[in-house]
């Protein structure tokens, strides 16, 4: 996901390689709204498919486009999302994620970031915040913190299934209202996060600002 913020996708896509599966199809969803921004996307990532919306239509307004386009034309079974101003700092096996949700009601696996804004640097990081909230799972192999505190857009592993049945939302503070409604109407839908409580963040946020208008 891009709204044209070319010198941080720059930085994103130098570390993609640390993505690690069978990854069957690229897309990059394009709301700049920029024409020039949409014909270097077609000359920088050759073999990638370029959705653009044609005019910005905001944070609300690109998720919709974007799980929009999914469900018309992704074939695969599973959907790795990530925004234009994240940078990964580790190797993350994408089919481990997924064998882990795959017997699991799990919403998503996001791969956690650092401690961004005060209140979370205050307390040391995302989960720190609310420690109590994260459970620590284990298949065995893997290691994962399960929640139902919200749903995030940051980088993060999800089924097609579940956005064919679910509804971005429009307006403002959306993010902060899907993961609302999510878990009122799903008393079992959890979301996660990869790795064990304390191992530290797998993606950095080096955006000033998030992508995007109208949360």
């Amino acid at each position: 996901m891009t709204d044209g913020r070319r010198e941080y996708l720059e930085q994103a896509a130098a570390t993609f390689d640390r993505l690690h599966g069978p990854i069957a199809a690229r897309v990059i969803h394009d709301d700049s709204g920029d024409p020039d921004y949409a014909a270097w996307l077609y000359s920088a990532f050759p073999g990638w498919t370029i959705v653009s919306t044609g005019a910005r239509s905001g944070f609300a307004g690109a998720y919709r486009s974007a799980w929009s386009w999914l469900r018309a034309n992704c074939r695969t079974d599973w959907v790795f999302s990530t925004e234009d101003d994240f940078t990964f700092e580790r190797d993350v096996d994408l089919a481990a994620m997924a064998s882990v949700m795959l017997l699991r009601p799990m919403a998503q696996m996001a791969l956690l970031r650092q401690p961004w804004n005060r209140v979370e640097q205050v307390a040391g990081g995302i989960v720190e915040q609310h420690p109590d909230d994260y459970t620590d799972r284990t298949d065995g192999t893997h290691q994962w913190l399960q929640h139902r505190r919200f749903y995030t857009t940051n980088p993060h592993l999800t089924r097609l299934r579940f956005i064919k049945t679910h509804e971005w939302p429009e307006g403002p503070e959306s993010e902060g209202r899907f993961g609302v409604e999510l878990f009122a109407a799903e008393p079992m839908t959890t979301c996660g996060f990869w790795g064990r409580r304390g191992s530290g963040p797998w993606v950095r946020h080096i955006g000033e600002h998030r992508a995007g208008t109208v949360y």
